[in-house]
């Protein structure tokens, strides 16, 4: 079962619950050196980071709220992973996808990673 809460902060969160798809993956970053001799090292920055692509039916009285959480660099998020509940900061790292159903109700696909 999909699960998503985001905000701008811990204690304000709006919870997304109708989630018609929910992609949740995890991604290493990695950096590369190469030295004077021209060897090179790629060594892990960050291990296991989180990317969720998201499409959520927004309703009219939410939609600005949560737009507005989407326009930060950084926002806060609850979300389901296999092992439990997990939360973190994230940026949006794809452009947002709004596709307008009916009258006061949206379509809203996205992409976040953690930061």
């Amino acid at each position: 079962m999909a699960y998503l809460k985001i905000g701008v902060s811990e204690e304000n969160l709006l919870a997304v619950s109708r989630i018609s798809s929910y992609d949740l993956s995890s991604f290493s970053l990695k950096n590369q050196f190469t030295s004077e001799s021209g060897h090179t090292i790629t060594y892990p920055v960050r291990m296991q980071k989180k990317r969720i692509a998201v499409t959520a039916e927004i309703y009219g009285n939410e939609y600005e709220t949560f737009m507005s959480i989407l326009k930060n660099p950084e926002f806060y998020c609850n979300f389901r992973n296999p092992d439990g509940e997990k939360s973190g900061y994230f940026t949006l790292t794809s452009d947002i996808s709004v596709t307008k159903i009916m009258p006061a109700f949206y379509a809203v696909s996205f992409t976040i990673e953690e930061v």
